[in-house]
């Protein structure tokens, strides 16, 4: 049987891992699109930087982390309260805390971050969380 490129494709988004990248919005800010958007710039950029060094705190996701970079790169945008971003942070997941240059007090907890993982493990971190859609 000779295989085509589609076939060869199908199977090996079956092998693939369903990773997501996700970020937690701190909704209790009021950020302007454009602020959120620089925010959640700024989360992705250090989380990315951070996994492609050999001092990663996320050393056992490396892999994962290619993985992610090599199919795509998904990524997921949620909302949540400072408490629940507070909590991430301290579980040593990426977290920018904002300069106080523009729109909000220096020192703000902006965005939370995970690094790039299959979605089930995700699911039960971020999975109470709603999508942030405005």
């Amino acid at each position: 049987m000779v295989l085509n490129s589609f076939m060869i494709g199908m199977i090996m988004h079956m092998t693939n891992k369903d990773l997501v990248q996700y970020f937690i919005v701190n909704r209790d800010l009021s950020m302007s699109k454009g602020k959120t958007a620089a925010q959640v710039a700024h989360a992705a950029t250090l989380s990315t930087l951070t996994m492609m060094s050999k001092d990663s705190p996320f050393q056992e996701r490396q892999e994962e982390f290619i993985e992610w970079v090599q199919t795509g790169m998904k990524k997921v945008v949620l909302k949540g309260k400072t408490a629940e971003l507070e909590k991430l942070e301290k579980k040593g997941y990426f977290s920018i805390h904002d300069s106080g240059l523009t729109e909000i007090k220096e020192g703000s907890l902006t965005v939370t971050a995970l690094p790039p993982m299959e979605k089930d493990e995700a699911k039960e971190i971020v999975g109470h969380l709603s999508l942030l859609k405005d």
